[in-house]
């Protein structure tokens, strides 16, 4: 093996035999890119292993012809047909389109998974070299774990080649996880124990390819021996053992330098540390395995940790993550999506109903089975949402499967299945909005993004618009965002110069100096009339920046705030950048300031191809305070007990009915059948599903087919649940037709938000009873003596609705027909028996 060859086998991303490689000559220049790709991939079934291997390499010389990202996309052309390729020409394609920039993952492996269960050995333990590949880490570990597996029961296999089970084991090992690894070292081990020489120094030289272990003893005894052979595998052997040599040298100094530091003028804390990292890398199991960089990070957050729970240093993928939640606008096809727990699938959770999904004809439920010609069964859901995401502009193959559909079509979909879509910047809705009976308009906010206030003012001014009277701001369900978005928020309920929050702690140029700096509003006039009773809904998941409006609104006496206790979290985080001369640099064409796939990279600081951002430090440096000068902050101590309650208060405290376990189990399990007959009977009844999504007045028998539906489900649950259940289905399906979100508050079921309505309207001198829909459903809460919260009797609900049966037949001057009859006897025997 020549010197050059002996470097391309120590640096490549995946292990080439142990053959001699030629210098690789320039390829024959005819047609065009795509003709000479497709020359090689038909040629490639008569060549063996090695021979790919080379041409995989001298196939990157293509780059000549035109460029990297042409010859990327040639290859993916392929890839994207991998069942149409042999495994000779799945092997060539695969390997050389790992040698270029950011193979896609799930292609490569919808082309390699299959040759590891191959019939033919060699094949296979040239897929498994492949997958051993370091771009593979991207899958799941359960994924990665399965092909560990099977190729350790080819490794164990005494029928094969020995040098087949070696490929195997090695395979195994880069693969797997903690388990699979032990095993794979079991089998490589039993090869350098071996009595046969030519078994023995196999054993050696894939034992020291890997790294796994310290090259000592009988390893290093065998692997000397093999140096003294002037041939291939000794030159391989003196380099592993010149490399653990270096490694040691490097190991001395690097123990010499932390003796220094712990004998030295720093402090004795610093020692401590300093001795805890050399003891971690000399003696611990797996010292050798772990990163120092690796160490110091665990270091930096166990520090952070030990200040608060929300101080924590990001990582480039867990910043990239993180800002992208704050961002609420991506390139994609727009839609909450998510594997279905029940069958496996990839599922469309819910549109957004702005987005080119939804404009599309795609709904609730569907199930996306292939994007292009990449099946999503199996895969993991975070390579299925980098498959749906791109740049706005470009179309993107969905294969969807609905049920009543063929279950063979899930694995084999058909064309006539295919729904093209447009990607789009999609805007991520921060909640919704609806106009109640009474004039009631009801406002949820979910987050507080960028673009939160400004959907908040347009929703306001509909509301206003359709003849909105009072207002209820739900905000149980927002776990905050950003300050100034909380700002903005405020300002559309309060007027000029009020404060909002103040934030308090140590002065950035004077640490040793307590700041303080007061956020007020700024806009003209609030957009909701100062006259609009105004109520808030909040709850215990209701943090941070929602807190803050919400804490601000009761405090200038703007909002009433109904509900619970709010989650308490009054601190303040600054996101700060460390290290920056590590931070790569990107084109970034929408100026999200996030990098998007599309988007090129114009310097790559360590050259691997890869977007990497610095690391920011996320820290808590300041406390909020309430114009009223109250913390809401929820004080732990180290030792975890809570010193103070911390959060919002609410004016009126009322707790959700508690529901028991098996009936919320019992009615997850009847959703499926449930879903169905909505769907079977939705065209029939549009306009009066229409109608009892927004108030059935809790009674299932306005529900078409309800008792032929009871029959079928063989539950134990009461009529009631089953009702409530059916209404959820109705109501998804319903604002999936209108396109347009139903608010998570639901006036029928929702006691939370009866109160809240109730609030609203006293703020108008009117009351529940005084509107008939709210009359017919409400559980209205009502003081307790004891001093908490009890829900009303339903008798009297019932009652209302048999007054409300006799007056209309009285107001019409008819009788009451059989069916009337019917429903009145039955509410008037409920009530008789709950006297009884």
């Amino acid at each position: 093996m020549t010197a050059r060859t002996l470097a391309l086998f120590l640096v490549l991303p995946f292990v080439l035999p142990l053959t001699t490689l030629s210098a690789a000559p320039v390829l024959h220049q005819q047609g065009n890119l795509e003709a000479l790709v497709a020359g090689e991939v038909d040629g490639a079934s008569q060549k063996d292993v090695p021979a790919l291997w080379q041409r995989a390499l001298e196939l990157r010389d293509a780059e000549k012809l035109a460029s990297k990202e042409e010859l990327d996309r040639a290859l993916d052309s392929w890839l994207a047909r991998a069942k149409e390729l042999t495994p000779q020409a799945a092997l060539l394609v695969s390997a050389s389109r790992l040698l270029g920039s950011s193979p896609d993952v799930g292609k490569l492996v919808e082309a390699l998974a299959p040759l590891v269960d191959a019939g033919d050995a060699t094949l296979a333990a040239a897929a498994s070299e492949l997958l051993a590949n370091r771009a593979f880490k991207t899958l799941a570990p359960t994924r990665r774990d399965e092909f560990a597996n099977k190729m350790l029961k080819r490794a164990e296999d005494a029928a094969l080649a020995p040098r087949l089970r070696l490929e195997f084991a090695k395979a195994a090992y880069r693969s797997g996880g903690g388990k699979e690894r032990i095993k794979a070292n079991t089998v490589l081990r039993s090869f350098l124990d071996s009595q046969d020489p030519e078994l023995k120094a196999q054993g050696a030289l894939s034992m020291a390819e890997l790294d796994a272990v310290a090259i000592e003893g009988e390893l290093r005894a065998t692997l000397e021996k093999l140096k003294l052979v002037p041939d291939e595998r000794g030159a391989l052997a003196e380099s592993y053992l010149q490399r653990e040599d270096l490694r040691r040298a490097n190991e001395r100094t690097r123990g010499e330098l932390l003796k220094r530091a712990e004998g030295s003028s720093t402090t004795p804390e610093m020692k401590e540390f300093l001795t805890v990292l050399r003891l971690i890398q000399e003696r611990h199991l797996e010292g050798r395995q772990v990163k120092q960089e690796d160490l110091f990070e665990a270091a930096i957050n166990g520090m952070l940790h030990y200040m608060d729970n929300h101080s924590n240093l990001l990582s480039s993928e867990q910043y990239a993550r993180f800002y992208g939640e704050l961002e609420a606008e991506y390139g994609g096809i727009g839609a909450y999506v998510n594997e279905d727990p029940d069958d496996g699938l990839f599922t469309i959770v819910k549109p957004i109903y702005s987005g080119p999904a939804y404009h599309t004809g795609l709904m609730t439920d569907d199930k996306i089975v292939r994007i292009g010609d990449w099946q999503t069964l199996g895969q993991p859901v975070d390579d299925i949402i980098k498959h749906l995401k791109g740049k706005p502009g470009t179309p993107v193959d969905l294969y969807v499967w609905r049920h009543g559909m063929e279950p063979g079509l899930i694995e084999r979909p058909t064309e006539d299945m295919k729904v093209t879509v447009a990607r789009e910047q999609v805007r991520i809705p921060p909640g919704t909005y609806q106009m109640l009976p009474g004039g009631v308009g009801l406002l949820q906010l979910d987050e507080f993004s960028q673009v939160a206030m400004e959907e908040a003012r347009s929703w306001i001014e509909e509301l206003k618009r359709l003849g909105m009277k009072s207002m209820i701001l739900d905000l149980r369900f927002n776990g905050g965002g950003l300050l100034s978005g909380a700002v903005d928020v405020a300002e559309l309920f309060l007027p000029r110069g009020k404060d909002v929050v103040s934030t308090e702690g140590p002065d950035r140029n004077h640490p040793e100096e307590r700041r303080k700096e007061t956020l007020r509003t700024r806009a003209k006039s609030p957009v909701l009339p100062e006259s609009m009773p105004l109520v808030v809904l909040v709850g215990s998941s209701t943090a941070s920046a929602a807190e803050i409006v919400s804490g601000a609104l009761q405090d200038h006496g703007r909002a009433k705030l109904v509900g619970k206790t709010t989650y308490g979290k009054g601190s303040v985080q600054d996101l700060i950048q460390i290290l920056p001369d590590t931070e790569d640099e990107w084109d970034d064409e929408n100026q999200n300031r996030i990098r998007d796939p599309w988007e090129k990279i114009t310097k790559d600081v360590d050259g691997d191809g890869e977007m990497d951002y610095a690391p920011r430090v996320k820290l808590t440096i300041a406390h909020y305070l309430l114009p009223s000068g109250r913390s809401i902050h929820r004080d732990i101590d180290r030792e975890g007990h809570v010193i103070s309650e911390g959060g919002v208060k609410p004016d009126m405290v009322v707790d959700a009915p508690a529901i028991e376990g098996w009936r919320i189990q019992e009615q997850r399990r009847i959703r499926k059948e449930v879903g169905k007959h909505v769907e079977a009977t939705y065209a029939a009844n549009r306009e009066l599903y229409g109608r009892l999504a927004v108030n059935d007045q809790k009674r299932p028998e306005l529900y078409p087919a309800f008792d032929e539906l009871l029959g079928g489900l063989n539950t134990t649950l009461a009529r009631d649940d089953v009702r409530r259940v059916l209404r959820y289905e109705v109501r998804r399906r319903v604002q999936d037709d209108r396109g347009a979100e139903f608010p998570a508050g639901d006036f029928v079921e929702d006691v939370q938000l009866q109160k809240a309505i109730e609030v609203a309207l006293d703020g108008l001198g009117q009351k529940p009873t005084d509107v008939d829909d709210f009359n017919l459903v409400f559980d209205l809460p009502k003081p307790d003596p004891k001093g908490g919260i009890q829900l009303a009797n339903r008798g009297s609900q019932e009652l209302t609705r048999a007054l409300s049966l006799l007056r209309g037949a009285q107001s019409g001057g008819k009788t009451l027909s059989r069916e009337e009859m019917d429903q009145l006897i039955e509410i008037l025997g409920t009530i008789d028996d709950r006297k009884n």
